[in-house]
């Protein structure tokens, strides 16, 4: 077997592995508190032995970080995909594509926003969807300690305090409606321009 089929192999087996425990965890948190979950239920539930978690996970409080830190880099990388002059105007298309990626069911990633001792995930993603938006204004020009600035990142501030509201707040069978409605009635409310 040649060393990149191997490599592959690996890289497979190790995300089936981490999908696995991901999926446990997300299936956990409906009934407990993150300080409730032990890394022995967790990895019964998994089918998987201790080693295997510790090989990618410390404890159970640096996989619940790095659910967070991937799911929110995820949905920062799909806001960079749009210029900054269409992200208020692609707010539709950008919430749609993370809502039906994170948000299709009760077991997906994105409802740990709605889980006991998972409230920091909603303010990662808060602060990572503004720093994404306003890097993008500082990158087409706009100064930090203009004006300009400070009126979009209040606006940008409230949008985006606003989407992640309806995540945690609307179910997931009203999850797409809802987020279309709301970026809608916010898109052809505001122009985003540069001076």
């Amino acid at each position: 077997m040649k060393k990149e089929d191997e490599h592959m192999i690996e890289d497979r087996r190790v995300r089936k592995t981490k999908k696995a425990i991901h999926d446990v965890f997300c299936e956990l948190t409906k009934e407990k508190k993150l300080n409730e979950i032990t890394i022995k239920e967790l990895c019964a539930q998994a089918d998987i032995n201790k080693s295997t978690f510790y090989l990618h996970y410390r404890d159970i409080y640096d996989l619940a970080n790095s659910i967070q830190s991937s799911f929110v880099e995820d949905v920062c990388n799909v806001i960079r995909e749009y210029p900054y002059n269409e992200t208020i105007e692609k707010a539709p298309e950008i919430w749609q594509r993370v809502a039906k990626k994170y948000f299709r069911d009760s077991n997906d990633i994105g409802m740990l926003l709605r889980r006991p001792g998972m409230q920091s995930m909603g303010q990662a993603l808060e602060r990572g969807a503004i720093d994404a938006i306003m890097n993008k204004f500082v990158a087409a020009g706009m100064a930090k300690d203009s004006e300009d600035y400070f009126h979009h990142h209040l606006y940008v501030t409230f949008v985006i305090n606003g989407y992640v509201g309806v995540l945690r707040e609307f179910d997931v069978s009203e999850m797409e409606a809802a987020m279309i409605e709301v970026s809608k009635r916010i898109s052809t409310g505001f122009v985003v321009e540069i001076h």
